[in-house]
């Protein structure tokens, strides 16, 4: 059997980490005497008055993050830190700190020319295992020998120790806290200007000194330092040290006792007493941290005041009756602390929490995947299928056809006490598999379930089922998968525990005889039918309405049945729609889950516009059009149905089409509405290419009988198909263009109008000029390529356009008229 219980009780043992190592006793070194130097600029000031030498023998200094020339100059963001405390980026010393001496003192004891020495003395002496120097060479590399003075009178050497230049080094406990450049007698340009020098420079580095078994019971008094060889400038800031003790950390026993705010942890030892730390970072702290609990009697604690689901860390350590009285902290402890017992309403859509896997169950953080033993499915959190993207919860049973598989809810205040209900969306892969809802007395175990009502039939579409929870004593409710077959899919989205509301909301909210303006809405009544009818709301963002949402004429309609109509909607829009049931006056139910609309004929996109409808016009119609365009837009669809790109002609009537396709080679498709029910039929295809083509042409009929009208016209250029199939997709590259094919008998005075501006032009093949019959109302001649490249451009043209220096070869000549309109026709360059 697997139990997954994500934040639920850990096991009752306390979790161990084989990489968390024992905690090391770090303290720092505090310096009492011995600096001889001042290098660290800080404060408001010339760097001349807040240092009295520099780092690396030509006048370049260390800059505090205060550093200000003046009281108006913009404020750094690198620098050695205000409270002189480095914390080093060694990850060999993880919690080990340096504390500089103080920014507006001598901070550095310098060392300039081989032999000279220095002897820094501590404040307090300590027994130590370790002794870390933070030291730097300016202006090259060096060498310096260091002896720990014991305050028995007995030193331990150290020699050769090689300091980095104070640019590039590794092993640095800090970088990147930048410099400045201390002025001369004759100040330059670039003096008192601080600089961060790329972020990584300079730096500070730490040196290890291992002081031998037989010394590191001996207090620390002193260090001595020589500069013993190199051309760099010795440097030296700070000590710090891994404390010495005698005294033996204790050793961690299971943790017992965990509950959502608190958990009991116990260890062997003799000491004295006890000191307790815990967090909810496993960084190991230091010697000097304050104890959550301190001076603890006894061998166990309880660690209290707790979040609940939280792992949290802990530590002991010794208090010995020795002189050096502390032992380093123990080695990490971990617990995680139980679930709160959850209260309605909630919800749980499995969005925020990782993906599982077949062979790495899981569940959201206080749910759990729980099976039978030696179960051969699995449950967990897929990102696939889900009712509200991008995750739902996965059970497969796989060849399991006997046992249990279940999905755990968190424990809940009285589920089972007769008045909540749960409401889920679930589907499957196979139709008729079968999901069973029930409650579980102890959820580590499938045998404790118990049944509620009868499972639920589930289909290959997303649906949502409510399921009252009947009184009884259990706390946790449980989706039990119902086997069946092997390898049945079940996808489980957007579970509500809820108290069973006394106004019951309606369901299976769907649209109907969709127009462009109009549409009816339907649903399900609930099992209580309200008294006082229903409420719709609609709106064209998705946004539920809630308690502030005000319902007015402009955005809602009332209805005593179990439907209702929505008129004077806008064309061409998507809306949402939601229902309510009005029980009293002052008794309404929650809304409905969301029905989706779209008021007009479905929107196409491409994600790439490279190719698209260069040209398509038309002859041989009452009226033709002739459409070019130079490149498509954004989204890859246009509506030109309120433009004058249009074809009319008389049912039974033959159209001549041609097309160019912008770009590459594509296939072209085109589909008119003849039956006027937004929606684009595999009959309504009226052309169609079979082959990719840069120029092609055909014809369209319209069908005889159609009645007169107008019908919208969609041409789709795809540069992935030969023969468009599809006039609502959603393709990779192409184009969808709306256009309007209106089906008349004879025209009306303004497409009369229109057909007398048809222009005409001669001769056709031309060589260098080409003539245009009637040149008086045209502003302007517009030429393009069957790319739809703008070649040529004429203002105020006359009779003959001059068109010698274009390659041979199909343009489209567009005259464009003072009144705005325009006319097109083809020309062929010889």
């Amino acid at each position: 059997m697997i139990i997954n219980l994500f934040s639920r009780v850990v096991p009752a043992i306390a979790l161990f980490s084989a990489s968390v190592m024992m905690a090391q006793n770090y303290q720092t070194m505090p310096i009492t005497s011995g600096l001889t130097a001042d290098v660290i600029a800080n404060g408001i000031g010339s760097s001349t008055v807040s240092t009295n030498n520099d780092v690396d023998g030509v006048s370049y200094a260390f800059v505090a993050k205060d550093f200000q020339l003046t009281s108006t100059s913009a404020a750094i963001t690198y620098g050695i830190p205000l409270d002189g405390i480095i914390n080093s980026v060694v990850a060999t010393t993880p919690g080990l700190s340096f504390q500089l001496a103080s920014l507006n003192a001598n901070n550095s004891l310098r060392l300039a020319a081989v032999n000279d020495v220095g002897t820094l003395t501590f404040t307090a002496p300590k027994a130590v295992t370790k002794l870390y120097m933070l030291a730097v060479s300016g202006s090259g590399t060096s060498t310096v020998n260091v002896v720990v003075n014991f305050t028995d009178g007995s030193s331990q050497t150290f020699s050769g120790i090689s300091l980095a230049d104070w640019y590039g080094g590794s092993n640095f406990a800090i970088q990147g806290i930048g410099r400045i450049k201390k002025p001369g007698a004759t100040p330059a340009a670039g003096d008192d200007v601080p600089s961060p020098e790329g972020g990584t420079n300079p730096r500070l580095y730490q040196s290890e000194l291992v002081i031998d078994a037989a010394n590191q019971a001996k207090p620390i008094q002193s260090v001595t330092i020589t500069k013993a060889s190199g051309s760099g400038l010795p440097n030296i800031f700070a000590f710090s040290a891994d404390a010495y003790s005698d005294c033996a950390p204790p050793v961690l026993q299971a943790v017992s006792g965990i509950t959502a705010n608190s958990a009991l942890v116990s260890w062997t030892g003799n000491a004295a007493s006890y000191d307790v730390y815990h967090s909810t970072s496993n960084t190991t702290p230091t010697g000097s941290v304050t104890p959550t609990y301190p001076g603890v009697t006894g061998t166990s604690t309880t660690i209290g005041g707790l979040n609940s689901n939280t792992t949290y860390y802990y530590w002991v350590r010794s208090n010995c009756n020795t002189a050096t009285g502390q032992s380093v902290w123990s080695f990490a402890g971990t617990f995680k602390t139980a679930c709160s017992t959850f209260t309605v309403p909630y919800t749980e859509n499995f969005d925020t929490t990782s993906v599982g896997s077949n062979t790495s169950t899981n569940a959201p953080s206080c749910w759990a995947y729980l099976e039978s033993t030696s179960f051969a499915g699995y449950g967990y959190v897929a990102a696939s299928n889900s009712y509200s993207a991008p995750n739902s919860y996965y059970l497969n049973n796989s060849t399991g056809t006997a046992g249990s598989q279940m999905l755990v809810a968190p424990p809940t205040i009285n589920l089972s006490d007769g008045t909540k209900r749960v409401r889920f969306y679930a589907r499957t892969g196979t139709t008729g598999t079968t999901l069973v809802i029930g409650t579980l007395s102890n959820p580590a175990d499938p045998a404790s379930f118990t049944q509620i009502g009868s499972p639920v039939s589930l289909t290959t579409t997303h649906t949502q089922y409510t399921v009252n929870i009947p009184a009884g004593s259990d706390l946790q409710l449980a989706f039990k998968h119902g086997l069946g077959g092997t390898s049945r899919a079940i996808y489980i989205d957007n579970i509500t525990v809820q108290t069973i509301p006394s106004c019951l909301e309606p369901t299976a909210v769907t649209a109907s005889n969709v127009t462009l303006n109009t549409a009816t809405i339907g649903w399900t009544a609930p099992a209580s039918v309200p008294a006082n009818g229903y409420e719709v709301y609609y709106s064209t963002t998705n946004t539920a309405p809630d308690a502030a949402t005000v319902l007015n004429a402009a955005n809602s309609v009332t209805s005593a049945t179990t439907s209702a109509p929505l008129n004077s909607l806008a064309a061409d829009t998507n809306y949402y729609v939601w229902v309510r049931s009005v029980c009293s006056g002052t008794d309404r139910s929650i809304w409905s889950e969301s029905a989706t609309l779209r008021t007009g004929y479905c929107l196409p996109s491409s994600s790439s516009q490279s190719s698209w409808l260069s040209a398509f016009s038309s002859t041989g119609s009452l009226i033709d059009m002739a459409y070019s365009s130079g490149s498509s837009v954004a989204g890859g669809y246009q509506n030109l149905t309120a433009t004058n790109n249009k074809i009319i002609n008389a049912p039974g009537a033959t159209t001549s089409v041609s097309f160019t396709a912008g770009g590459p080679t594509c296939g072209i498709g085109v589909w008119v509405d003849w039956n006027n029910n937004l929606t684009f039929e595999a009959s309504e295809r009226m052309f169609v290419t079979n082959t990719y083509i840069t120029n092609t042409s055909g014809s369209i009929t319209v069908p005889a009988g159609t009645p007169l009208g107008s019908y919208r016209m969609r041409v789709v250029t795809d540069y992935n198909s030969t023969a468009p199939s599809n006039a609502c997709a959603a393709i990779s590259r192409g184009e969808f263009v709306d256009f309007t094919f209106e089906v008349a008998t004879s025209l009306s005075t303004s497409e009369t109008s229109l057909k007398k501006k048809e222009i005409t032009v001669y001769p056709n093949p031309f060589k260098d000029i080409l003539h245009v019959a009637d040149i008086k109302d045209v502003k302007s001649v517009t030429v393009t390529d069957v790319a739809g490249r703008v070649v040529k451009t004429i203002d105020n043209p006359t009779a003959e356009l001059q068109l010698g220096e274009l390659n041979a070869g199909l343009y489209i000549v567009t005259m464009n008229f003072k009144d705005g309109s325009k006319s097109t026709v083809k020309a062929i360059k010889k």
